[in-house]
């Protein structure tokens, strides 16, 4: 990081009222916690508490304002269990390999449905998003990620059906004919019979009809959000926001069946390890769903006969 990085994100942390608190957390970190695995836990709890410090102000800013006129409500709410929506904005031949094996595994698992593959070049054939938030866009100033959050949500709200990130591979489609009937689903952060993080579910595998009111004041929240923010102050404010719509609609989001995410990272955790023919068929009777990344480490990526080469590189899945 150079001067001028350090110095720009020591001026966010004024301005966003955590300077202090982070200060303290470094030395906390180097002087109590500063080996594993006790510095890697207490980064764990660092986040949690900055994630609620997050949600507790956005929400005193932004609650009010959104949900005064639900107007989404009166909307129609139309099934649409055929559509599968992909996207990578570079385009698929630009994606890294992993991207390409996972959306593979998609189309070999879901032959029966309608896998629509989008990229900056035809997205707008199926959305439209105000012209702030494409200007903020083209301006660097939202990043891909937190654009790709907007675009799930105006698919998903305009169209129905299921959004999967690009890094998700599939083994099965089993828990699809569980969710398929249900108005909407999202995978929860659920672990020990409770949650322990202010984010009550993820974003990266979505399902609905068109118009669902989670949906649409999520959208709500972020549109007023960018309306008026230049920046993300927390990479999880999809998720921050998501978590109050959901407690505005709770009835709604109860009658959805918990499924803990959980089990859907345990492959990213040792997919570099030495591949396990045993593991790797446990894991997928526990679920066909995986959530990867693009950010693993490149050196990793090398290395022969792990979970990555085999499943990954070779593609025996």
């Amino acid at each position: 990081m150079t001067g001028s990085e350090k110095i720009k994100k020591v001026g966010y942390k004024i301005e966003d009222r955590m300077l202090f608190g982070s200060v303290y957390d470094h030395f906390m970190l180097k002087l109590k916690y500063d080996t594993p695995p006790l510095s890697f836990l207490y980064n764990v709890m660092i986040g949690q508490k900055h994630r609620m410090l997050y949600y507790k102000r956005l929400k005193k800013i932004f609650w009010k304002e959104c949900t005064k006129n639900p107007y989404w409500e009166k909307n129609e709410k139309i099934a649409n269990k055929d559509t599968v929506w992909f996207c990578w904005l570079q385009g698929i031949n630009e994606a890294p390999e992993v991207v390409k094996r996972c959306l593979e595994s998609i189309r070999r698992n879901m032959k029966d449905k309608n896998i629509i593959i989008l990229d900056q070049n035809n997205i707008f054939d199926y959305i439209e998003l105000p012209d702030y938030i494409m200007e903020k866009w083209r301006a660097g100033i939202i990043g891909n990620a937190h654009f790709s959050d907007l675009i799930r949500l105006e698919l998903l709200i305009r169209h129905g059906g299921l959004w999967i990130d690009a890094t998700v591979f599939c083994t099965d489609t089993k828990l699809l004919e569980y969710i398929k009937d249900q108005p909407i689903f999202m995978f929860s952060f659920y672990y020990f019979g409770f949650n322990p993080e202010i984010m009550m579910a993820n974003n990266w595998m979505l399902y609905g009809t068109s118009n669902q009111n989670i949906y649409c004041l999520t959208r709500e929240f972020l549109y007023q959000y960018w309306r008026k923010y230049n920046r993300a102050v927390n990479y999880f404010i999809f998720q921050l926001f998501m978590t109050m719509a959901i407690e505005y609609y709770k009835a709604e989001f109860d009658k959805m069946p918990i499924v803990s995410q959980v089990d859907a990272h345990i492959l990213s955790t040792y997919i570099f390890d030495s591949y396990d023919s045993n593991k790797y068929e446990l894991l997928k009777s526990q679920t066909g769903i995986h959530k990867l990344s693009t950010r693993f480490d490149q050196e990793s990526i090398k290395q022969k006969d792990t979970f990555y080469d085999r499943i990954i590189r070779r593609g025996e899945y």
